[in-house]
C-alpha cells in the first residue's frame, strides 16, 4: 500500500475537497483524484461521496480515516526509532527561510550544527511565510521560519525574536515621504503580497485604523523581490527593519519615520514530528542560536 495515497486520503478528508487538498499537497487536482481512486480500488471500499458542499466521507471512510492516521503515525514512529538506533544522527532536513540568510543567521546555524550534529545535512529553501506554512503541512519542508502565529494547531511553534518592521520607499521619493501623513502614504502605490503574508495583514490593519485603504500597484511574494521593486522606484512596502536599514545605508531606499511596528519571528514544524530525533536535535541547535545574547541579526 502506498503511504502517499493514505496521506492524500487523510488530507482530502480533512479539507473536504480535492482542490484545497491539492493546494496543501502541492499536487494537481487530477493527481489527488487518482490517488483516491487507486486507494478505493485497492481497499474495495467507497471512501467519499461527492456533494455540492464537497467531498464527504462515507461511514466506512470515516472508520478507515482513523486507521489511516494511525498507520501514518506508526510509519513515522518507525523512522524515528530507526534513527535512534544509529550511533550518530544522520539525515537531511529541508529548512525553509522567509528572509535574507544574513538576518536569519544561516551561516552561524550551519557552523553550530557541524559541531553539535555533524550528521545532519540542511537544504535551505527561500520562500514566504504563507508558502512555508503550507509546505510544512504537506511535508515539502521539514522545518522553517515564519512571521506571525501559525494558523493551525498541526504546527508546533517556538518564538525566536520580536522583529521591527519599517515602511520602505524608493530613495527618489524622499520629498514625498518626509513628514508624510497616513493619508498621503495611502495614496502612493504599494507593493502587495501575491500570497498570504502577515506583513500584508499588518499594513492593511494599520491603514484601516486610520479609516484608509492603500493603493495597489503590483503583487510580489518574496521579500527580496519586494525590496528590489522598491529600489527600482515601483512602490512602497513593509520590510524587516534590519533589511531596510541595510538597503538604506547603501542609498537605495528610505524608511518612513512613523510609529514602531513589530512582528514575531517563529520557528515552526509539524507537531507530530516533535519526537523525531533529527527534528529534536535541529530544534535544539536553532533555539540555542537565537538565545545567545551576543549574537545579532544585522546582515
Amino acid at each position: 500500500m502506498d503511504l502517499q495515497h493514505l496521506r492524500t486520503f487523510v488530507i482530502v478528508a480533512t479539507e473536504e475537497g480535492v482542490t484545497r487538498a491539492a493546494q496543501r499537497l502541492y499536487m494537481t487536482p487530477p493527481t489527488v483524484s487518482a490517488h483516491i481512486k487507486a486507494l478505493e480500488e485497492e481497499l474495495g471500499v467507497r471512501l467519499f461521496v461527492r456533494t455540492s458542499k464537497g467531498m464527504i466521507l462515507t461511514e466506512k471512510g470515516k472508520l478507515l480515516k482513523e486507521k489511516a492516521e494511525q498507520t501514518l503515525d506508526a510509519a513515522q514512529d518507525l523512522v524515528n526509532h530507526a534513527t535512534e538506533l544509529q550511533a550518530h544522527l544522520i539525515g537531511k532536513m529541508n529548512f525553509a527561510i522567509n528572509a535574507s540568510p544574513g538576518f536569519l543567521q544561516v551561516a552561524s546555524l550551519v557552523q553550530m550544527l557541524e559541531v553539535a550534529c555533524p550528521g545532519i545535512t540542511l537544504t535551505f529553501s527561500s520562500s514566504s511565510t504563507g508558502r512555508i506554512l503550507e509546505g510544512l503541512e504537506s511535508r515539502m519542508f521539514d522545518i522553517g521560519y515564519i512571521f506571525g502565529p501559525a494558523p493551525t494547531p498541526a504546527l508546533r511553534v517556538h518564538p525566536l525574536k520580536q522583529v521591527d518592521l519599517l515602511i520602505t520607499a524608493p530613495s527618489s521619493w524622499a520629498t514625498k515621504i518626509a513628514n508624510a501623513s497616513w493619508a498621503e502614504l495611502a495614496e502612493l502605490p504599494w507593493i502587495h503580497s501575491s500570497y498570504y503574508c502577515p506583513f500584508q495583514k499588518i499594513v492593511e490593519r494599520l491603514f484601516q485604523e486610520q479609516g484608509l485603504e492603500i493603493a495597489r500597484c503590483v503583487e510580489a511574494d518574496a521579500d527580496q523581490t519586494k525590496l528590489s521593486l522598491v529600489q527600482e522606484g515601483v512602490g512602497l512596502t513593509l520590510l524587516v527593519g534590519d533589511e531596510c536599514r541595510q538597503a538604506q545605508a547603501e542609498g537605495n531606499v528610505i524608511a518612513w519615520d512613523g510609529p514602531q511596528i513589530g512582528c514575531q519571528l517563529n520557528l515552526a514544524y509539524l507537531e507530530q514530528r516533535k519526537d523525531d530525533p533529527l527534528m529534536a536535535a535541529l530544534v535544539e541547535v536553532v533555539l540555542s542560536l537565537w538565545q545567545q545574547p551576543t549574537l545579532h541579526t544585522e546582515s
